[in-house]
């Protein structure tokens, strides 16, 4: 297997600190985590660092043998319940939670093995495998360049318009819907728990069993702060699919507002849901219904179910919908006129004009129910006052969402990013794997997706893919240079260095380089190669 860093098990040559994550492989892993190295389920699986870890277990970066591709490998172990020495793998369980770990494991594997049948959702990452080891129990799912949601936010200046959160959003309300219709519920929806991949979807992480989603149970329970329903904190209260739909909405309203509802038990006495007046007026009114709906305090207040909040995410009854179906009404009952024949005495015009007027009751009726039961002034929004100014913006003639995709393509992506601000229309993402070009230097763009002079909502994340510089690369020259300098100036060109022959020279001093073993000075190599350096011991007659 090739030398892979146990920080990012990317291709480091063995470098002890990774040139690509600063990894430090002499570190020791503490205990009671796995040590650095040690392999799993047969030697397919490599662990490398810890990630994370909290009440249930721990997540490790690794490595699958089999699929040649980094992966996460998340690990049971009970905190207050299992134990392990420093560098050893085995897990000890403590005297007298026997049963208690065997309820837990049970209810891990249950929940995993549920959640692996999964795989269709695009929110969810793919697990790849389940299994028992070390007398723990063990996932492992499919490793993803990201960046956390917290920080697309922070790009994106702080906060993000509707129609860029509903792009982004209404894949994960379908995934959280088809994860409750199979039973599981994940408790611990927030930004700190969502990732943006390179493609610009939402990835839901963050997964575990109920015990360390509420309180009330023998763990420390992890509840996020501003996200976490107020049933969360009760105890002996049951957690439903409305508990998800707290944690999605405050969500959708970090989202939007760029910061997170109060602590949901802080406002259990008025329920009031802060809008900054800016964001309410930029908000479509059956959205900030939706809001307020989601965030409802009370379990039997909020909305249900996330179908019912896709509904009410999705549209409305307006008046504007009426006024669009009367005017097609309307052009209805003018052909009508014009080639409806009269019935019984009555004009065809008069069929046409009562054919309006039932369709505009109709609609009107519809719209007052649906208000009465979604009234933005009875849902206790309290719409907080900014300074801003008063005049309206004019109205552009072309869509003031979109935006032309910047050509990206030969520019260098460092130079780029430092460039981002917090108020740039898109976000860069890079590509997972950098690939070689005749065409561009190293460090330059080769690609992006979308490409140059499309048309893409503002906000939107552009992928691009990063020159690793020519292939075949040429050779300096190192001739009468310590060896220390011709390693470095290999090194600089990409080429790793060795030590070759000691061979005696009258031309080139005891200690300097000679040259090169099977090359010369100015000979193209590719990147990577393994290039042997022949060294001077001196003149033969001096010896």
């Amino acid at each position: 297997m090739a030398q892979l860093c146990l920080g990012c098990m990317k291709e480091n040559q063995g470098e002890t600190i990774c040139p690509l994550c600063g990894f430090d492989s002499s570190a020791e892993q503490p205990a009671p985590f796995l040590p650095l190295g040690v392999k799993l389920q047969q030697d397919n699986y490599l662990v490398g660092r810890k990630l994370d870890n909290n009440a249930e277990g721990a997540r490790y970066i690794g490595y699958s043998e089999t699929m040649h591709s980094p992966v996460i490998i998340h690990e049971l172990m009970p905190a207050g319940i299992c134990g392990r020495a420093k560098g050893k793998t085995n897990v000890v369980i403590r005297g007298g939670f026997e049963n208690r770990y065997n309820e837990i494991n049970e209810k891990f594997l249950s929940y995993y093995r549920t959640l692996a049948t999964m795989r269709e959702l695009s929110a969810v990452a793919p697990i790849f495998d389940i299994f028992t080891e070390n007398g723990v129990s063990y996932v492992v799912e499919e490793y993803y360049d990201s960046i956390p949601f917290t920080e697309f936010i922070e790009r994106r200046g702080g906060s993000v318009d509707w129609n860029t959160a509903r792009q982004l959003f209404m894949p994960l309300i379908s995934a959280l819907s088809a994860l409750h219709s199979a039973g599981i519920g994940h408790y611990a929806v927030s930004p700190e728990n969502i990732t943006v991949t390179t493609s610009g979807k939402l990835r839901l992480t963050g997964f575990a069993i109920d015990d360390i989603r509420r309180s009330g149970t023998n763990f420390d329970p992890e509840l996020m702060d501003g996200c976490a329903a107020m049933e969360q904190y009760m105890g002996t209260a049951e957690l439903t699919e409305a508990t998800d739909i707290y944690g999605f909405t405050a969500t959708l309203f970090y989202a939007l507002t760029g910061k997170l509802p109060e602590n949901s038990c802080d406002r259990k006495p008025d329920g009031k849901l802060p809008i900054p007046t800016s964001v309410f007026k930029r908000l479509p009114s059956h959205v900030v219904t939706a809001l307020a709906g989601g965030l409802q305090v009370s379990p039997k207040k909020r909305i249900q179910t996330f179908e019912e909040m896709r509904t009410q995410l999705s549209a409305a009854p307006t008046v504007k919908a009426i006024q669009t179906e009367a005017s097609r009404s309307a052009r209805q009952s003018e052909a009508a006129n014009r080639y409806t024949p009269k019935k019984g005495g009555v004009p065809g015009s008069a069929w046409a004009a009562l054919s309006v007027l039932s369709c505009m009751l109709i609609l009107l009726v519809a719209a007052i129910f649906w208000f009465n039961d979604h009234p933005i002034t009875n849902l206790n929004i309290f719409v907080e006052e900014t300074e801003e100014s008063n005049e309206e913006s004019e109205e552009e003639s072309i869509d003031p969402n979109l935006i032309t995709v910047p050509n990206l393509v030969g520019k260098d992506y460092n130079d780029i990013i430092s460039k981002q601000t917090a108020d740039s229309e898109y976000t860069i993402i890079k590509a997972n794997e950098e690939i070689f070009s005749d065409k561009y230097a190293e460090g330059q763009i080769v690609s992006q997706s979308p490409e140059t002079n499309t048309k893409s909502g503002k906000g939107c994340i552009i992928v691009v893919t990063v020159s690793k510089g020519f292939a075949n690369r040429e050779l300096p020259v190192i001739a009468g240079q310590s060896l220390e300098t011709a390693v470095t100036a290999l090194n600089d060109q990409g080429f790793i260095a060795s030590p070759g022959n000691y061979v005696a020279s009258d031309s080139v001093e005891e200690g300097k380089v000679i040259g090169y073993e099977n090359y010369n000075a100015g000979d193209l190599a590719p990147y990577g190669s393994k290039i042997n350096i022949n060294i001077s011991t001196g003149s033969e007659s001096s010896s």
